[in-house]
C-alpha cells in the first residue's frame, strides 16, 4: 500500500516527551500513520513527525476527512498542553503551503490549513 503525506509536524523538544508522545497516540488513535523524520535538522533539538494516511483510493478519496482528523488531534493536544499551563510550541509544514505556527494558529486555521490540497 503506498503512503500519502498530509504534513509535517515539527515539534520543539523543549516540551515534555510525554506531551510529546501524547501527540503521537492521539494522531495514531485518528488512523494516522505518524513516524519520526530521521532525514531533517529543523532545530538542534527539534521533533519532525512526518504524518501521513496508508491506503489508495480510499484514502485518496477521504483525504480531507483524514485532514480534519489530524486538525482535531492537534487542537485537542494544544488545548491539553494549555490547560497544563504549557504552550505548545511547533509547526504544520508542507511543501506548497506557507509554515503554520502551532502557538499562535487558532483551531480554525490549524483545520483550514489542514483541508487545503
Amino acid at each position: 500500500m503506498s503512503e500519502i503525506p498530509l504534513c509535517s509536524i515539527v515539534i520543539s523538544s523543549q516540551l515534555p516527551p510525554d506531551e510529546i508522545e501524547y501527540l503521537e497516540t492521539l494522531l495514531e488513535m485518528n488512523s494516522i500513520k505518524v513516524q519520526k523524520s530521521p532525514s531533517r535538522i529543523v532545530g538542534a533539538d527539534d521533533i519532525v513527525f512526518v504524518a501521513t494516511v496508508v491506503g489508495g483510493i480510499a484514502a485518496t478519496a477521504n483525504l480531507i476527512e483524514y485532514s480534519i482528523k489530524v486538525a482535531k488531534a492537534i487542537n485537542n493536544w494544544r488545548q491539553k498542553l494549555r490547560e497544563k499551563g504549557i504552550e505548545p510550541k511547533g509547526t504544520l509544514e508542507h511543501p506548497v503551503r506557507p509554515t503554520l505556527d502551532l502557538s499562535t494558529a487558532t483551531d480554525e486555521e490549524i483545520e483550514e490549513w489542514l483541508s487545503q490540497k
